[in-house]
């Protein structure tokens, strides 16, 4: 028997991890697990549409539905897996204040497709305990499951998909505080200066963060829960964002910090559990996310912002695979979620063919079974649609604007139309460049929009 895991998060931002470079949030499970399996370096969203999004991560569409006018809407890969005997069963996790969030509504009919669906609600604020997070509630519900499953002898997928860091990121006041008084003691003229990422480079962590933090920096227990409470605001106002200073930003993005790592908690008390079995079972586990953070977490920049930056495109990829023997490399290629379904497939045996889907098969890139030639990815928001190459990132608007729930545009020259940037060199998307590479921008545009003759994806 084998037994596949994957454990997806709708929003989580790949270079605030420790395993992805990141100097100081602390990540250490994350971190764990990475050594012990394929971390894929380039792992890119390429469907951000809040509409007539083709879901590759259920559907295995390697192309959105904006740069291909023939697509149909596909079916949910799991009805695959279940025609060959594999049982599968998702964990959702929810909010009980806020309840299932608009993108879980838009993807209950994908959820449908599985055997067995369970939602697990939890509570998020500065009060509550960690165990009643969502996400501590989530983890706590996949450990109790785990004996069970993996003492039945049949094949399956355990599906459990955490919201990650919500919207408004407030969690309980150790994590919540974790890094704040960090950034409030550096005070406005620290020579510590932010990094093109964003944060500080070199940074040292408080010794014992938490219930010492609010009497250090002389509040009192009202005044500093109104101070945390105004920061995580600050995520709901995107139109503030070009005027923050660099000490607001920083104070968002350690409340934010904090959550990330009350989730890297609870997934290294799942990662112990599991672990445990691998060793005497085949065990197949994937950690990803929907999509990043949003513009708040990243540079300043002069651009427009179309909603697909890297922040918010570039989320992790570990394939832990305890039947491998290659622990703990990483892969610089580029890879998008349409190719979970197909390695999923194939981790039961299944072709290509089978999956209908032209993405990669991770597991025979891994095993260095074929040569696998490095995809070029299309990515598509309410904005804009791109294209990813190794060595360049194109993005060209769209004609007729869609208004964003999330993003809020930042000031550029009006007819501004396409941007280009040079990768791997230019990370964050900073240095448009357009203008100074014609020959470059004649061949992207071509390449990005012949996919609208309706060929096939």
């Amino acid at each position: 028997m084998k037994k596949a895991f994957v454990v997806s998060f709708e929003q989580l931002p790949a270079f605030l991890l420790g395993c992805y470079g990141h100097p100081w949030i602390e990540t250490p499970n994350f971190d764990r697990l990475a050594s012990l399996s394929e971390v894929f370096d380039q792992h890119l969203v390429n469907d951000l549409t809040s509409s007539k999004n083709t879901y590759p991560l259920w559907t295995g569409q390697t192309i959105p539905q904006d740069l291909h006018s023939g697509s149909e809407k596909k079916e949910c890969f799991v009805s695959r897996l279940k025609a060959r005997g594999i049982h599968s069963s998702l964990l959702l996790e929810t909010d009980s204040d806020v309840g299932r969030t608009a993108a879980m509504r838009t993807q209950e009919h994908f959820f449908s497709a599985f055997d067995q669906v369970e939602t697990v609600s939890g509570k998020n604020g500065f009060k509550v305990s960690e165990a009643e997070t969502p996400v501590a509630q989530l983890m706590q519900t996949a450990i109790e499951k785990l004996p069970d499953c993996m003492g039945q002898p049949a094949d399956q997928l355990i599906w459990i998909r955490s919201a990650g860091v919500p919207l408004s990121p407030l969690a309980p006041e150790f994590y919540a505080t974790l890094y704040l008084d960090e950034v409030l003691d550096q005070g406005a003229e620290d020579e510590n200066e932010p990094t093109a990422e964003g944060f500080p480079s070199d940074e040292v962590l408080p010794e014992e963060p938490g219930e010492e933090t609010a009497e250090e920096l002389n509040l009192d227990e009202e005044d500093w829960e109104e101070l945390i409470t105004a920061v995580v605001a600050l995520f709901q106002s995107p139109e503030e964002w070009p005027e923050l200073d660099d000490q607001e930003r920083q104070m968002a993005r350690a409340i934010y910090a904090g959550y990330i790592t009350l989730i890297d908690q609870w997934l290294g008390r799942f990662l112990d559990r599991l672990l445990e079995y691998a060793e005497l079972h085949a065990v197949l586990l994937i950690i990803t996310a929907e999509q990043g953070c949003s513009e708040l977490l990243g540079p300043a920049r002069e651009v427009e912002n179309w909603g697909l930056f890297e922040e918010r495109v570039h989320v992790p990829l570990l394939v832990f695979d305890s039947e491998n023997q290659q622990q703990g490399n990483r892969r610089l290629s580029l890879s998008q979620p349409a190719d979970l379904p197909t390695t999923l497939a194939a981790w039961w045996g299944m072709t290509g063919e089978e999956c209908d889907s032209q993405a990669t098969d991770l597991l025979a890139l891994i095993a260095g079974q074929s040569e696998i030639t490095q995809p070029v990815i299309r990515l598509a928001s309410d904005q804009a649609i791109a294209i990813r190459t190794p060595e360049f990132y194109y993005l060209q608007r769209k004609e007729e604007q869609q208004s964003s729930d999330q993003e809020e545009t930042f000031s550029m020259q009006p007819e501004a139309t396409l941007q280009l940037y040079q990768k791997p060199t230019d990370r964050w998307d900073v240095y448009e460049q357009h203008a100074q590479h014609p020959e470059t921008v004649a061949a992207l545009s071509e390449l990005l929009n012949e996919k609208q003759s309706g060929t096939s994806s």
